[in-house]
């Protein structure tokens, strides 16, 4: 699978003559999507580069590179520089991705060695189980194995 904050780090550090890593911490995903995918702040270069954060995004903006086409098109908005993912290339990622982990595509461990707890209702003996019961039942049901496929230890009640 292609990374793209990975693929836009790399350009960057073309760009500025640096190592890759340093730079793949700063990328961020912008809060409105009219903005782009992915953001890069020139904040913290603009004193060592002694130039404005808007001029620097501008410059990284008129050199920087891609293979592939995997960005569609890059904006300066004020000191951020703003990436647009090609969507085309995206969806045959994730689609590829999918198909090749199609029984564990999602799965992670980022619940592993947590508890979580999950109580909801199940069926009564001693009362008439009902339609209100169920929608609370499969929700239950749902976060459980939900909470399950993440690495979390889960206990239901």
């Amino acid at each position: 699978m292609i990374k793209f904050k990975e693929e836009i780090a790399k350009a960057i550090a073309k760009v500025l003559n640096t190592n890759y890593e340093e730079l793949i911490i700063s990328i961020e995903i912008p809060k409105e999507k009219e903005q782009g995918d992915y953001a890069f702040p020139c904040f913290r270069l603009a004193k060592t580069l002694k130039k404005s954060p808007q001029m620097i995004a501008e410059d990284i903006n008129s050199k920087i590179e891609f293979e592939k086409g995997l960005i569609d098109k890059t904006e300066v908005v004020g000191g951020y520089l703003n990436f647009f993912v090609n969507k085309e290339i995206l969806a045959k990622n994730v689609i590829g991705e999918m198909a090749e982990n199609s029984r564990d595509y999602g799965k992670s461990n980022i619940g592993k060695g947590k508890n979580v707890i999950v109580e909801y209702s199940s069926p009564n003996i001693a009362k008439e189980f009902h339609i209100g019961h169920l929608r609370t039942t499969l929700i239950g049901n749902a976060l459980y194995n939900t909470y399950k496929y993440l690495g979390y230890n889960t206990i239901r009640y």
